[in-house]
């Protein structure tokens, strides 16, 4: 048998490295660094209950003694003073292919499986939210899955007298679940407007121009649609660098439109860290075809994306180490885009972009480094010095 936290360690390295199969990790990785590991006891720990409700409280524990560390090293909406007041999380869902044994559907193919997660949008920090179950007709809408989930979890951690701000995709507009998450718990929603809502009523704000962050702002409303509770409000912004248009809804009533409006451009964090889960970490597929095992794997995935966050950190203040290369790209492209923003006769806000559309994802050549010196263990200064040209350019 396996205790508890080797089968933990296991689920962390399965995640970092890149094995195509379950018994292609049992037998490179997993049988070296636990001798009592075996096919038959790996795949029934994937399967246990017991084992899911212990990657639960570790996943619970890690972000109660790691995320307000990681907060404090860098809150990337620390430039937008007035959310302080608030805990400001995205939300999505991320499908991933079937496990090799889980069952065909009526049609004769598979179901994806849809992990449901949410994304601390001041430090990166990633959470799995529940897995959307399958239905006759293929896989639960994720409105059906976040309406199943405990309410003072959708608060994130916001303590007592602070309100939430869930920035989700379109999928989330449920005018009455909203408005019962506002008044029972000061949850607030913002999500992307949708062309086929037709408000009953709209009622234009007055916007401070003297607030820098309303400079994108084109126009904000209040809305009242018919037969539905509560206000809600939509807000229209340009993007400086192009003609696109950010038309947002949310029942947040009280904080000035341009800060809402970057919250909503911001929820793109999310899927960034879902690019990397699948093009970096090569987790495409479900390791298992029981439920439990389907919420362990995408557990596993949030716990490792917040040791890189937190590595990352610790590389940074201890060691002087940054993804230079990652951060002169960006740097570059950010020059890019400003001088498209001017020629067309706009002002990109270059200190509002450096301050929140900064890089999110580490580069491969980082995650390969760790995967060797996980492999072929070495002393960890030898390994940082190997690191640091690592950092400064590509190979």
């Amino acid at each position: 048998m396996v205790d508890d936290v080797s089968f933990a360690a296991l689920a962390v390295l399965r995640v970092l490295e890149n094995s195509k199969t379950g018994r292609d990790f049992i037998q490179t990785h997993g049988m070296p660094a636990s001798p009592g590991l075996t096919r038959s006891n790996y795949f029934d720990g994937l399967a246990s209950p017991r084992r899911l409700e212990m990657f639960s409280a570790l996943e619970r524990e890690l972000q109660r003694q790691q995320l307000p560390s990681l907060r404090a090293h860098d809150d990337r909406l620390a430039h937008l003073g007035e959310l302080d007041d608030m805990e400001i999380w995205a939300g999505d869902g991320h499908c991933i292919a079937h496990a090799t044994h889980d069952p065909r559907n009526e049609k004769g193919g598979y179901r994806p499986v849809n992990l449901i997660y949410k994304l601390d949008l001041r430090s990166g920090w990633m959470r799995f939210m529940d897995l959307a179950l399958p239905t006759a007709r293929g896989t639960e809408h994720e409105i059906t899955t976040l309406k199943r989930q405990d309410k003072e979890e959708l608060r994130c951690g916001a303590a007592k007298g602070r309100s939430t701000l869930m920035v989700y995709d379109a999928a989330i507009i449920d005018f009455q679940y909203a408005y019962n998450l506002k008044q029972s718990k000061s949850i607030y929603i913002l999500t992307a407007w949708k062309d086929n809502l037709a408000p009953m009523t709209v009622i234009p704000r007055e916007i401070d121009r003297a607030n820098p962050a309303n400079e994108l702002v084109i126009s904000d409303e209040t809305l009242y649609f018919n037969n539905t509770p509560g206000l809600w409000r939509r807000i229209t912004a340009s993007c400086p660098d192009s003609d696109e248009i950010y038309i947002t809804l949310t029942n947040q009533m009280n904080h000035s439109p341009g800060c809402l409006n970057q919250c909503r451009r911001l929820r793109w964090n999310i899927e960034k860290a879902f690019d990397q889960q699948e093009q970096k970490l090569d987790e495409r597929k479900a390791w298992t075809a029981s439920e439990e095992g389907k919420r362990i794997q995408a557990i596993a995935m949030s716990i490792v994306h917040n040791l890189l966050r937190l590595f990352e950190a610790k590389l940074k203040s201890e060691e002087g180490i940054h993804d230079s290369k990652v951060i002169k790209a960006w740097q570059k492209d950010l020059d890019k885009r400003a001088e498209k923003a001017r020629a067309a006769g706009r002002t990109l806000p270059v200190k509002l972009y450096q301050a929140l559309y900064r890089p999110t994802e580490v580069s491969l050549q980082f995650i390969r480094w760790l995967r060797v010196s996980l492999m072929r263990p070495t002393c960890y200064r030898l390994a940082i010095e190997r690191l640091r040209p690592l950092m400064q350019a590509y190979l």
